[in-house]
């Protein structure tokens, strides 16, 4: 099976969308699990800090969080599928500030700021 990035809107993408369950992970910032003085790459790739494999709406690099000071922002990759933020469309090209309690969303996955 080819590795591929399925695209949401077409008939492919609208079954596979309806077959997924919405998962949840959480990122902690606050624990030494992720490395919070660089960027967090996220997407379905192996290189990616969090690899998401099991949802095939998410891009191999689908969008980083970086931290500036004491701040957190999150940019889209120019991912196929886009990526949320509280159920807001990120903009391409644009960072967008994230704090505690935010909700981001890849493809069908859910990761929790805490």
């Amino acid at each position: 099976m080819r590795d591929e990035t399925i695209y949401k809107r077409d008939e492919k993408g609208k079954a596979v969308s309806k077959k997924l369950k919405t998962i949840s992970k959480r990122i902690r910032f606050k624990d030494r699990s992720i490395n919070i003085n660089r960027t967090i790459t996220i997407g379905r790739d192996e290189l990616n800090d969090i690899v998401i494999k099991d949802d095939p709406l998410v891009s191999r690099m689908h969008a980083f969080i970086e931290k500036k000071g004491e701040d957190y922002y999150i940019l889209d990759k120019d991912s196929t599928n886009g990526s949320y933020l509280n159920n807001n469309p990120i903009p391409k090209g644009k960072r967008l500030k994230i704090t505690s309690g935010d909700i981001i969303i890849v493809g069908k996955t859910k990761l929790e700021m805490l």
